[in-house]
């Protein structure tokens, strides 16, 4: 009789174990095993600029732990230096672990997402005001895994902006490589 007993400990000891994982190894999958690149809506909804400062405003919305940042931290670092010279203002949204973020980035305010931006499709993504206080872009910095100025929808917006002409990029089918925002 107690063999039988230590058998049936035994057993149902390892169908817990079983069932453990295989209940992690579903849980990993649904985070971090998936396509990330995918088509997304970006549909800005006019909100005023991060800062009352009449200047072109540029706000990062980035999410920690993303397999997506990798192919644009070296690009958001560059990109921020090169056009905060010019005068260009940025802060930044989505993750709050300072560790988590590319160096530019860190330095720079914290904006909370606005509620009428609650279905925001993921990051990393971005969103532009002209000096005039409107939205004028909002989107992926590029339609791949990766952003560099060659490749950067971002650029040309700027640089427009800057040179004293109008964008209204705020609504945009897109594929692009996006995370989820926590």
């Amino acid at each position: 009789m107690k063999k039988v007993h230590r058998n049936l400990v035994v057993v149902l000891l390892v169908a817990c174990w079983g069932a453990g994982l295989v209940w992690a190894l579903s849980w990993y999958e649904s985070r971090y095993v998936r396509t990330f690149e995918r088509p997304a809506f970006f549909d800005g909804l006019a909100v005023p600029p991060p800062s009352d400062t009449p200047r072109v405003q540029v706000l990062h919305v980035w999410q920690a732990g993303c397999p997506c940042n990798g192919g644009h931290q070296a690009y958001v670092n560059d990109m921020t230096e090169r056009f905060a010279a010019q005068g260009v203002v940025f802060a930044r949204a989505g993750a709050r672990d300072i560790d988590a973020l590319p160096r530019a980035l860190r330095q720079l305010p914290y904006w909370s997402m606005p509620e009428a931006w609650s279905g925001w499709p993921g990051a990393p993504a971005v969103a532009i005001w002209g000096a005039d206080g409107r939205l004028a872009y909002v989107g992926p910095y590029s339609d791949g895994a990766s952003c560099s100025e060659e490749s950067s929808f971002v650029e040309p917006v700027i640089q427009a902006l800057l040179a004293g002409r109008k964008v209204d990029i705020t609504r945009q089918d897109t594929l692009s490589c996006l995370c989820e925002l926590d």
